[in-house]
């Protein structure tokens, strides 16, 4: 994507550039809003630059742990079936991995997908997990 196409979608979604601002005003905690601002002035002054497409997850409260690192390893490089699927690959009891995917999910790391026979399919789409402090 090209950076002009970057400010169409942010004309889209926000209206103006002083909407923009509003919302940083009214809550200054969103911290998309000063982000988005930012690649807004970018790619005007640059509408032909070549725009990186990446996910970004902002978690409050980042409880991860190691068996939740191994766990997203193995679907991503195993390629589980099912979450039943997961739970034999990883040797563990369906009952412990079927929460622990349930909340990666929710916290943005996996994606549910419909599977075989109704079932779940985790899947991983990003190679990358930086963590900023």
């Amino acid at each position: 994507m090209k950076g002009s196409e970057l400010v169409e979608m942010l004309k889209e979604k926000y209206g103006s550039m002083d909407n923009l601002k509003r919302l940083m005003e009214k809550d200054p905690k969103n911290v998309l809003y000063p982000l988005d601002l930012e690649d807004w002035l970018y790619h005007l002054e640059h509408p032909n630059a070549e725009v990186k497409q990446s996910e970004t997850i902002f978690i409050k409260d980042l409880k991860i742990n190691m068996s939740d690192l191994k766990m997203l390893d193995t679907i991503k490089n195993q390629n589980p079936t099912s979450i039943r699927n997961l739970s034999y690959i990883l040797h563990k009891d369906l009952k412990t991995v079927q929460p622990r995917v349930h909340k990666l999910a929710e916290e943005g790391f996996i994606k549910l997908e419909p599977g075989p026979k109704n079932a779940k399919k985790p899947v991983v789409n990003f190679n990358k997990i930086e963590i900023e402090i």
